[in-house]
């Protein structure tokens, strides 16, 4: 399991401005070419500017979390990241309540619980309302995504 304190080392490095993020990108897309295509093909389109910048950000987080802790991960297949986003939309689609009562099941189904309070802090604590609302839930289902295929 991804800790807590990987996350927020992986935070402070990326938020202290030392790495280039442009390269940090690249660096992820070479790794996960497939996943990176996931991340920026024409459905993603229907995002804000703002909110594809929070979906790369989140992507990259989890991404260094994981090589962090863990090992590099086997690059990702279409395959993978489809059957992955199929089934974190059927686990949504038997939610009800408000935006965070519709995660509780991830919760409940996942063992990398403290990369999914990342994903929904992030999405929650954002101050500047750069995340409509219609956006919370995909962009959570497809960073969800992210964490199922590299774990």
């Amino acid at each position: 399991m991804i800790t807590e304190s990987t996350i927020e080392r992986v935070l402070a490095r990326l938020e202290s401005g030392r790495d280039d993020f442009a390269v940090e990108i690249q660096d992820f897309a070479e790794a996960q070419p497939f996943l990176m295509s996931y991340l920026t093909n024409e459905e993603t389109e229907a995002f804000t500017e703002e909110e594809r910048e929070f979906l790369l950000f989140g992507a990259l987080v989890i991404y260094q979390s994981v090589t962090d802790q863990l090992v590099e991960p086997g690059v990702a297949d279409v395959a993978q990241i489809s059957a992955a986003e199929e089934a974190n939309y059927v686990i949504l689609q038997g939610t009800k309540g408000n935006f965070r009562d519709r995660l509780t099941p991830f919760f409940e189904q996942s063992p990398q619980e403290d990369l999914l309070a990342f994903v929904e802090d992030m999405l929650v604590a954002d101050e500047e309302d750069a995340i409509t609302k219609e956006g919370r839930e995909p962009l959570f289902v497809t960073l969800k995504t992210v964490v199922d295929v590299l774990t």
